[in-house]
This record gives structure tokens, sequence and C-alpha cells, in this order.
């Protein structure tokens, strides 16, 4: 198995491999034992004091932070392939940048002598890889829901992430970079501190070195999920549903679509695209698998660095590639298959929140408390995504009407999956006190507890009052 080598890391420096994180110890070197597959690994220095004589690294509970806990800043991660190939891999912290140098920028004296001594390195040095997964659900969903999805489109991480698949918590796409500059002037005008996201950029890095530093996310728009040359019906058919927008990106990363793209001005997916889609007339799922491929991998790299890194741009990238899928209904019928997945990662990604924040992706009660119908907890993205979980249930509200309506698809056997794996999502939901469907109360009578005064008190939810045309989103009939 492929052994980790960091060099140089700070003392008491919080580290994390997956959804494991632990504080290092002052003779840690790396990891070892690292399974074959697509790894993600973060760091982020500390001050915190730790014992000289101790070898053990301990997990850091990032929910309930205790004394012996270390305090998360700047963060940087890096993805790489582990495989029965690469014995070792070595990174080196640069604290000036801040940054895990790769092995071609670690001085050769320094790579030398941990060829010769790597033996040592392995016995004394290095923690092995199974003892972070607890539980040892980190390790499996980390692998149904990310290195699966990402070994099937290695190119995408290239592409957005660069040669080295590396990121920190400040790296912004370009269209974005003018909204991030702004919201940190205004945090350094309110604190007076210097830039509170991470060290500064030297001003004599040039200008094209930044370029190649953005994330290259497939730029989406939407404000125009239509066809340029589309008018009248074909123009509301499309922003009402967004099935042209996501077949649009797909045919842009299928191979077939590669030169059409290059005679494009711009790679947006929106504003440069022909209009070869109108209603009725979505590419086939066969001609644009690559294109499927390479958007959930660029969902799953979003999903990683929203929750390990706190990238602002990836959270918006992940909230955008989930609306446009999810909003697509006439997709459905020609592209199946894509949706079978989606929701099999989106059930994985309320696993990983879980997990993230200390708590098991799976309670041994959980099916006690579904019947009962008490939550087990308030939220899951709330810690992560901005507007928490509303946007996603709502989302999710219309993906099962879609379902439910939908009749005529190339593919029945894909269809037959979509559904049942929607009702195990359905179930998972359940758990958060999410409902799917539009069977629920929307007014009642609800009893406080003693603690809070006792009584009854009567509520609405307003949250979602346009999924059923109520009060100002009613619709009105006029008479001409």
């Amino acid at each position: 198995m492929t052994s980790l080598i960091l060099l140089d890391l700070p003392p008491s420096s919080f580290c994390a491999i997956g959804f494991a994180s632990f504080t290092t110890a002052p003779r840690f070197r790396g990891i070892k034992n690292i399974p074959p597959g697509i790894h993600f690994c973060y760091f982020s220095p500390t001050s915190d004091p730790l014992d000289p004589t101790s070898t053990e690294s301990r997990v850091t509970d990032l929910e309930h932070p205790t004394s012996n806990s270390s305090s998360i800043h700047f963060r940087t991660g890096f993805f790489f392939t582990a495989s029965p190939s690469t014995p070792y891999i070595i990174k080196k912290w640069c604290s000036k940048t801040e940054s895990l140098l790769p092995e071609p920028e670690v001085p050769p004296i320094e790579v030398e002598n941990i060829k010769k001594n790597l033996q040592e390195i392995y016995r004394g040095h290095l923690s092995p890889y199974e003892k972070l997964q607890v539980p040892e659900e980190k390790l499996l969903v980390w692998n149904s829901l990310i290195s699966t999805v990402l070994s099937q489109s290695q190119s995408t991480l290239t592409r957005i992430l660069g040669p080295n698949w590396s990121c920190e918590s400040t790296r912004e796409t370009k269209w974005e970079k003018e909204e991030l500059d702004e919201a940190i002037r205004s945090k350094t005008e309110i604190t007076g501190l210097r830039k509170p996201f991470g060290p500064e950029t030297p001003s004599s890095e040039p200008e094209s070195t930044k370029e190649r530093e953005s994330l290259d996310y497939t730029q989406i728009n939407l404000k125009r999920t239509w066809p340029l040359n589309a008018v009248g019906r074909e123009r509301t058919v499309w922003a009402r549903d967004r099935s042209w927008i996501l077949t649009d990106i797909f045919r842009i990363w299928s191979p077939k679509y590669e030169e059409r793209l290059k005679q494009s001005e711009s790679s947006l997916a929106t504003a440069n695209s022909t209009a070869e889609s109108l209603s009725g007339n979505l590419p086939s799922s066969e001609d644009t698998k690559d294109g499927q491929a390479a958007l959930l991998a660029e969902l799953a790299i979003s999903f990683v660095l929203t929750v390990l890194l706190a990238n602002y741009s990836s959270t918006v990238q992940f909230k955008h590639i989930i609306e446009i899928s999810l909003t697509a209904g006439e997709a459905i019928k020609s592209h199946t298959g894509y949706f079978v997945r989606l929701v099999g990662m989106i059930e994985g990604m309320l696993k990983a929140a879980r997990l993230v924040t200390g708590e098991k992706a799976e309670s041994e009660d959980e099916d006690d408390e579904e019947t009962t119908g008490i939550p087990v907890e308030d939220s899951v993205l709330e810690e992560f995504v901005s507007g928490g979980d509303a946007w996603l249930i709502k989302s999710l509200r219309g993906l099962n009407r879609e379902l439910k309506d939908v009749e005529e698809v190339k593919d029945k056997k894909e269809l037959a999956k979509l559904r049942e794996g929607f009702k195990k999502l359905e179930k998972v939901c359940g758990r958060f006190g999410w409902y799917l469907d539009d069977q629920y109360v929307r007014k009642g009578m609800v009893d406080l507890p003693p603690e809070e005064g006792g009584g009854r008190i009567e509520v609405e939810l307003e949250d979602m009052e346009g999924e059923d045309e109520r009060g100002e989103f009613a619709p009105v009939i006029v008479e001409l």
C-alpha cells in the first residue's frame, strides 16, 4: 500500500485524510497503509502544546472542542492516487506560503535521506491509515461517494485543480474573484485586521500565475438556461425546466462536442452554445456519458472542498450543480442513469456531512426515531452550505413530483432504479425530519414542553408557500 510522507509539519498540527481528522504528534511524519483509490489530505498549522514524548496522534472533535483540541486555521489540501505502483508520496510544508510542496519542489538531498531511511520512517513515524478511520463508516462513505466517482473522471481533477490536484481555502474561480475580494475587503474594514482568509499573496507574483491558480469549474449561469436563439415558448420551457443547460454541459465535456467547444469564444456553458436542443430534442445519454461522469466528478470535488476546506467558490458551484440537476425534469427521460447516480451521491453527501460534524452516518436506533417522527438533528448542511437545508429540501420535493409524472422513458429499468434510489434517499431524509412529498401538515396546533411554559400554540409553515401556490404566489385570474 501507499505511504504519504509529510515533512516539516509544525508541531501539534491539524491534519486529516478523507473524513478522518486528527492532531499530529511530534514524531508524526505521515500516514501508511493507504488503500488503493483517490484520497484527499488536508492540513492546517496550529499552536497547541503537546507532550513531545508522545507518539500517538489524537482525534480532533470539530463540533465540541476541548482544551486538548486543535484550533483550526487556514487550510490547504490535495488529492492523490494510492496504488501498488506508488509506494510513497512525499510532501513538504512551506511556512512562507503555508502550503504543502510536491516532491519535485523538495530539495533532492532531503528526498535521498528519506529513501535511505524509509524503513525506519515507516516503522516509527507513520500513523496507520486504518486506525484513523473511526468509525469505519468514514472509509466506506468516502469510497462510495468520492473515490469511485473521481476514479472514473480523473481528467476533471486536473482541469479544475491543475496538475498537482491541490487547493486552498481561499482559492476562487475567475468570475467570482471580484465578489470574494469585496467580501474580504468588508471583513478587513470591520475587524481592522489583515485579510482573514489566509496568507497575503506576494505582489511580485505575475498575473499569469494567479490565473493558473484559479478553480476551473464549469461556469453555470442560472439566469440564462436556454439557447441563445430560443424565443417565445422555447425560452419559457427551458427557463422553468433546466434540462437544456444540464445536457449542454454534458455535451461540452464529451469528446463528440470538443470541436464545437474549441470554436467557441468562451468556456461559458450557457452563452456560446449552439441551440441544438429544443423541447423534446435533447441529446442521447449514450453520446454524453463522458460529460455526465465529468459533471458528477465536479459535484464530488465541489462538495469535498466545501465541507473540508470551507472553500466559498466550491460552495457556489455545489449548489448550482444540484439546482440545475434537480430541476431538469425533461432530462430524466433521456438521461435516467445520470439521475440514478446523482440521487445516490446526495444520500452519501448527507451521511458524509454527519460524519464530519462528529455524528454517525447510520445510528442503531434511527429506525425507531423515524417511525415516531422525531428528527435526528435540526440541520445537516447548515454548517457548510449557505441557506442550510431548505434549498435542498425544496429541490428534492420538485424532483419527487417529476418522478411521479414521468412515464415515457428510454430505459424503464433505469427508471425503476431511480425510483428505488429516491425511496432510500427519502428514508434517510425522514431521519432528519425532512419530508419530500406534498402530504404534510402546513397548519396545526403544537404542544409546548414544560420548560418553555407549556400550553398550545398554532403554527403555520410558510417556507415552502410557493409549492402550493398560496398567498402572494397564488395565481390571479384576469378577465380581458
